[in-house]
C-alpha cells in the first residue's frame, strides 16, 4: 500500500498551469523505440504534482443551479455570539439573520461542546450545504465501472445507481462523485486554492514514488509491472523550488505502504489493474491516512520521462469523510494514536475558516456514495475518488534506511 503525509496550511493556487496538461494526449513515439530513462527494463519515477481531480469555477460550468454552500457570514459572527461588536445594518440579534447565523454556529461548533465534527453521523443534513446536480457538467478524471451510469439505470455490479460525469475533451461516464459532493463549497474552487495537496508535497512532508518493470517499448508494451511505494526522503528542489529529475528516493519498507499492480502501455497511456493503495497526510502535525481502494493509474508517458494523468478509486464514506474533514483518527510521527481531541481542534478549526459545515460533508458524502455496496443493506459505502498527478525521473534505491533525525526512536526503520 501507499502512503502520502502532507503539511496541511492555506496556499495559493496550484502549481500545474492550466487544465490542459491533463489531456492523456502522449508523443509521437515511434514503437520499439526506448527511452533514455528506461534501464534494463525499469524507469522510476517521483510524484512531483497531486492534487484532486475535480473542475473548473461552480458559476463558470453552471454546477451549481440552487448556489453554493452558505458559510457563516463573518459580519454576523458577533451577532450570533452577542458580542460586543456592532451588527451590520438592518440586521438585530432577534432577527431571523442572527437565528440562522447561530445555527450555523452550532452545526460548527467547538471542541467545548458538542462535537459534530466527530460525530457528524448524529446530525441530520446542513440545508445550506450544497453538492453538484446532473450529469451535463465536465470534470477531471476517468471512468471507474465501465459503464456511462444514470441515477435512473442499472449500475455496474458492485456500485450503487449515479450519474456520471462528462470530461473536457468529452469523455462519458466520468466517476468522481467527491467532486459531487464538494463541487459547491467555495473552499473546494480552483480561486481558493486552499486544498492544494502539491504544496504541501514540496515541503517534504509526503511522497510517492512509482516504479515501472518489465518495459520493453514505451509506446505500446501488454505487460508491465507498475509498483507503488511511499518516499522515504524528501523531493530534491531546486533554487527555484521545482522537483529535481534523476534524484535518489529510498521508499518506506512497511508492507502496508507498498503496492503491487500489472499494467499496460497502449500508444503511450499506461493503464493498470486495480489495486488497494493507502495514502498518509499531516493535518497541523497530526497523520492521518487516506485509503484509496480499486486504484488504477491512468497517465500518458512521454519520451523524456514525464508521466502525467489521472490516480482514482474508491475511498470509503468513514475514510474519506476523516481524512479531509473530520480527523478523529489521528497519530503522531511514530504512529503512536493520539486522542481525538487534538484531531477536534482541527477539524472545528477548519470547518469554521473555511465556511462549510462537518454534517453537511458528512452526509453529501453518504448521500452520493457509488462504490462498494454492501449486499445486506443495498447502499454503498464508498466514494469515488480522483486525483490528477504527475511525475518525473528519478531513481528508487530499495533498501532499508533509517531517520537520524527520530531521535526519540532510534530503532525505528522506515
Amino acid at each position: 500500500m501507499l502512503l502520502i503525509s502532507s503539511l496541511r496550511y492555506a496556499v495559493g493556487a496550484a502549481t500545474l498551469g492550466g487544465a490542459a496538461a491533463f489531456a492523456l494526449a502522449g508523443e509521437a513515439t515511434p514503437t520499439g523505440v526506448q527511452a533514455n530513462f528506461v534501464q534494463n527494463g525499469e524507469a522510476s519515477f517521483v510524484v512531483s504534482y497531486f492534487e484532486y481531480a475535480l473542475s473548473k469555477e461552480a458559476d463558470e460550468i453552471g454546477a451549481c443551479p440552487k448556489g453554493m454552500s452558505k458559510a457563516i457570514k463573518v459580519d454576523l459572527f458577533a451577532v450570533a455570539t452577542d458580542s460586543a461588536s456592532a451588527p451590520p445594518q438592518g440586521v438585530t440579534a432577534s432577527g431571523p439573520e442572527a437565528q440562522a447565523a447561530r445555527a450555523r454556529l452550532q452545526s460548527l461548533n467547538s471542541v467545548f461542546s458538542r462535537n459534530v465534527c466527530q460525530n457528524p453521523q448524529k446530525a441530520g443534513p446542513d440545508p445550506d450545504f450544497r453538492t453538484v446536480e446532473g450529469s451535463n457538467v465536465p470534470v477531471y478524471g476517468i471512468d471507474l465501472d465501465g459503464q456511462d451510469s444514470r441515477a435512473t439505470g442499472q449500475p455496474a455490479p458492485g456500485t450503487c445507481a449515479h450519474d456520471d460525469f462528462r470530461g473536457f475533451n468529452g469523455e462519458r461516464g466520468i466517476d468522481n462523485q467527491f467532486y459531487r459532493a464538494v463541487g459547491c463549497t467555495p473552499y473546494f474552487q480552483p480561486s481558493h486554492g486552499d486544498y492544494t495537496l502539491s504544496t504541501e508535497m514540496l515541503t517534504g512532508a509526503w511522497g510517492i514514488l512509482i516504479r515501472l518493470r518489465g518495459v520493453d517499448d514505451i509506446r505500446n508494451d501488454r505487460d508491465v509491472e507498475v509498483d507503488f511505494f511511499a518516499n522515504n526522503d524528501p523531493i530534491q528542489l531546486s533554487a527555484k523550488r521545482e522537483a529535481v529529475p534523476y534524484a535518489s528516493y529510498a521508499p518506506m519498507r512497511d508492507p502496508r505502504f507498498r503496492a503491487s499492480t500489472h499494467g499496460r502501455l497502449v500508444n503511450g497511456v499506461l493503464t493498470t489493474d486495480p489495486v488497494d493503495v493507502r495514502f498518509r497526510r499531516t493535518a497541523n502535525g497530526l497523520y492521518v491516512e487516506r485509503p484509496l481502494q480499486d486504484a488504477r493509474l491512468r497517465v500518458t508517458l512521454s519520451t523524456a520521462g514525464m508521466m502525467e494523468g489521472y490516480l482514482a478509486g474508491y475511498t470509503s464514506v468513514a475514510d474519506l469523510y476523516d481524512v479531509q474533514f473530520g480527523y478523529s483518527k489521528v497519530s503522531d510521527l511514530n504512529g503512536k494514536p493520539l486522542p481525538a481531541s487534538q484531531g477536534s481542534i482541527v477539524a472545528n478549526g477548519a470547518a469554521a475558516f473555511f465556511g462549510y459545515s462537518c454534517n453537511g460533508a458528512y452526509n453529501a458524502l453518504v448521500a452520493v456514495a457509488d462504490g462498494h455496496r454492501d449486499p445486506k443493506t443495498g447502499q454503498c459505502t464508498a466514494v469515488s475518488t480522483q486525483y490528477r498527478i504527475r511525475a518525473i525521473p528519478a531513481f528508487v534505491v530499495d533498501l532499508e534506511t533509517r531517520d537520524t533525525n527520530l531521535t526519540n526512536s532510534p530503532s525505528v526503520a522506515r
